[in-house]
């Protein structure tokens, strides 16, 4: 009974380990790596050719028992302050790097926007374009593992370009107008900020001077713009329009900018009021004379 008891554990045992050692295996470390990119305008019509992208290798990769990548920090980012689990990794790389001097591969894309890095040892890597193409915004950063986990394995080949976002640049306008008469004074400036998906991108101060108006060139396209005028001056309302990259807010005098056109509506009321009251009173004072 004891002995098959021992077997029971035993293959029970097998049946836990061996999946999880099998998978571990299946890990290759000696393999090497590439990274691709494809970098096209949103509607691919025009490819980014001559982009440079550097590509740092941030982290060394293992199995553990249970198949699952573990990183470390190389050298060379072991200082760079922030975990590897941080949703913040890729902002603080992009300020790491450019702050030093670091050790890096690259990619330059091809007259149809392609290009990739080969003969990568595996790890986490961290991709920024660090060569404008004119006419185009640097494309998002982003982080590369190397292999990939996949449903079927272990992928050595990625073709990061999902993970990279290309914009066109194009200038953006905005502009004050006051929706009053002459005898309406108006302030000496407003302050409008300009957003893209809630985040202050510029902030202006438009007056007489500048013609209640501002462009700003080289920015990259994108449907998520938006401006907010800054301490809506007093007695007035702020509406705003768009029309493709030029916005305009326009301020127009409220209610109680206007009160003295309306002040005498409750007065003349009252009054009119009183003259009803006082009439009734007389027709029925003489309805009683004459009765």
């Amino acid at each position: 009974m004891r002995n098959r008891l021992i077997s029971v554990c035993l293959i029970a045992w097998l049946l836990v380990v061996l999946p999880l050692t099998a998978a571990a295996q299946s890990f290759d470390l000696n393999q090497r790596g590439s990274i691709s990119v494809e970098l096209v305008s949103p509607d691919r019509a025009e490819p980014m050719e001559g982009a440079e992208l550097s590509v740092y290798h941030v982290a060394t990769v293992y199995a553990d028992a249970t198949g699952t990548l573990r990183y470390t920090y190389t050298d060379a980012f072991a200082d760079c302050g922030v975990e590897l689990e941080d949703p913040e990794l890729v902002k603080t790389l992009e300020s790491f790097v450019a702050g030093q001097d670091l050790s890096c591969q690259k990619i330059l894309t091809d007259a149809d926007g392609r290009g990739t890095c080969e003969d990568l040892p595996l790890g986490l890597y961290f991709v920024k374009q660090t060569g404008a193409v004119e006419g185009f915004a640097p494309c998002t950063s982003f982080l590369v593992t190397l292999p990939l986990k996949t449903d079927s394995g272990f992928q050595y080949a990625v073709d990061a370009s999902p993970k990279t976002s290309v914009a066109r640049l194009v200038s953006i306008t905005i502009r004050k107008v006051w929706n009053t008469g002459k005898a309406t004074a108006v302030p000496e400036s407003v302050t409008v900020q300009l957003l893209r998906h809630e985040e202050v991108v510029e902030t202006a101060t438009l007056n007489q001077q500048n013609g209640w108006q501002v462009t700003y060139d080289q920015l990259p396209e994108s449907d998520g713009y938006r401006i907010k005028e800054v301490n809506v001056p007093k007695g007035f309302t702020a509406t705003y329009t768009r029309k493709g990259y030029v916005f305009t807010v326009t301020n127009t005098p409220s209610l109680a900018q206007t009160g003295q056109l309306i002040w005498p509506i409750p007065v003349l009321a009252t009054v009119g009021l009183f003259f009803l009251l006082a009439g009734f009173a007389l027709l029925r004072k003489s309805g009683k004379n004459h009765g």
